[in-house]
């Protein structure tokens, strides 16, 4: 998706309230564009009482998160991905468009580890390979702090 058909996408973007995530159970939507940890992460979450939603790239989660009837609740997503957004331009897509809607991003590269450390204070950050407890603790954390936030 090229800058210009980008800028037009986020004009599109209606700002829609959805009920918070403690009256119903939470979504994940998980950025990733390898299968296999996409899978691993899903299914982990899935057994921890989520529903997830997966996307190979960040233009496709764009797409899911476009989408109105489909309500998430936080964003898990790989920096490193193929096409012309990374797991940065899609966090500051999200932020801009949908700032209530938490990511957090995490990398195998630890080029990208420090990069994503140093501009993106705001945004959580774990490492790869992760522990998916403390990815499982990040996500509650993050989730709670939406809900108090409502």
């Amino acid at each position: 998706m090229g800058k210009s058909l980008l800028a037009m996408t986020d004009k599109m973007v209606k700002r829609v309230q959805f009920s918070a995530p403690k009256e119903r159970t939470p979504t994940i939507l998980i950025v990733d564009d390898e299968a296999l940890i996409r899978m691993t992460v899903s299914d982990f979450l899935q057994e921890c009482g989520f529903k997830v939603l997966e996307a190979s790239n960040a233009a496709e989660a764009i797409e899911v998160i476009r989408s109105s009837q489909i309500i998430i609740d936080l964003v898990f997503s790989d920096v490193r991905m193929p096409g012309e957004i990374d797991g940065f331009g899609l966090s500051t897509w999200i932020k801009k468009n949908r700032p209530e809607l938490p990511v957090i991003l995490t990398s195998g590269d630890a080029k990208t580890s420090d990069t994503a450390l140093a501009i993106c204070s705001e945004v959580p950050f774990l490492p790869k390979p992760f522990d998916l407890q403390m990815a499982l603790a990040h996500i509650r954390q993050e989730i709670e702090r939406r809900k108090n936030q409502t």
